[in-house]
């Protein structure tokens, strides 16, 4: 899954990479690793994910719904983007 975002809290746009698409990642992205799992993100937000997973943070995956505790995986990623981070986002080969 590839996701490009513009954060209106920071002004700062973002791109994250999970799964295969991890591998064609683009230059100045940062790793994440937790449980195993890594994802790579711009600088900014890969400091943001990295704080929120070490916080034991949580993320919705639908509006209103239950929080679940954050991890990579592609539901949660996509959950916490849209409702704690916020902004404009694009999905590409997000999951079903």
């Amino acid at each position: 899954m590839v996701v490009t975002g513009f954060d209106d809290r920071s002004g700062c746009g973002y791109v994250l990479a999970t799964g295969p698409d991890v591998a064609s990642a683009d230059a100045g992205t940062q790793r994440v690793t937790h449980d195993g799992v890594t994802i790579t993100a711009t600088p900014e937000l890969a400091a943001g994910l990295r704080d929120a997973l070490l916080a034991g943070r949580s993320a919705q995956l639908v509006l209103g719904g239950p929080p679940v505790p954050l991890n990579l995986d592609d539901r949660t990623l996509l959950g916490w983007l849209r409702f704690c981070v916020g902004g404009v986002l694009s999905v590409m080969n997000g999951p079903e």
